[in-house]
């Protein structure tokens, strides 16, 4: 069974990085958006049999409730703090537990994540490759994470992760491989992201709402 996990934070306070450019109001719209393009894209995957969202926000969870996919509440836990890596632990053996063999962690802002790539990850020989990794277009860090079975590695989010996840391989002797994927690329957390993302040729929610807020003025703003 092949699953997919997005960890999502709380919207209170998100994508502090963008802050001069959108007010938390805004971040915290922009967040939902993201969240509604990836669920989008999961939900919409062939090769996909069980799509979840890992959090502690009940927002969010509803959320992702809503559009027909798995809620994995971190608040079972009574309150201890996983941070990103934790979450995306936890979900994997909560799949696991569920009947995954596969299992695809993708960070909750990757707006542009298509399902047609996806199901391209899915279909590549799971025997030949414990690990598949994609990357991200800021340098050194990871926006896709493939694991056969879910629990194979623990998840290196954050920082330098690409690095971090192929040295663990080796060290683990896993076999991994390293993807460039379009959809995958663009993890949205600096004010030039913004602006990448009004270009971007798909309509999506994330493209719709920036559009409507200010298409024009950002660009003035970002060469400024």
């Amino acid at each position: 069974m092949n699953a997919a996990v997005i960890p999502v934070r709380s919207t209170t306070g998100a994508k502090q990085r963008l802050g001069q450019r959108l007010d938390p109001s805004r971040r915290e719209a922009l967040a939902l958006a993201m969240l509604d393009d990836m669920l989008a894209a999961l939900v919409g995957s062939r090769a996909l049999d069980l799509p979840a969202v890992v959090s502690s926000d009940p927002v969010l969870l509803e959320r992702a409730r809503s559009r027909g996919v798995l809620a994995l509440d971190e608040r079972q836990l009574q309150g201890k703090a996983l941070g990103l890596n934790g979450a995306v632990a936890w979900a994997a053996e909560q799949l696991e537990q569920r009947g995954a063999t596969r299992l695809l962690a993708i960070p909750g802002d990757v707006p542009l994540l298509r399902s047609s790539e996806i199901d391209e990850l899915f279909e590549l020989d799971s025997p030949l490759r414990s690990v598949l990794l994609v990357r991200s277009e800021s340098p050194g860090g990871t926006n896709g994470l493939l694991l056969s079975p879910p629990t194979v590695m623990q998840p290196r989010f954050e920082g330098e992760s690409l690095a971090a996840h192929v040295n663990a391989c080796e060290q683990e002797q896993l076999p991994c491989t390293v993807l460039d994927l379009a959809g995958f690329a663009l993890d949205l957390d600096q004010p030039e992201d913004l602006e990448t993302m009004l270009d971007a040729a798909e309509d999506l929610r994330t493209t719709r709402l920036l559009r409507h807020w200010f298409a024009g003025d950002l660009r003035n703003s970002t060469a400024a």
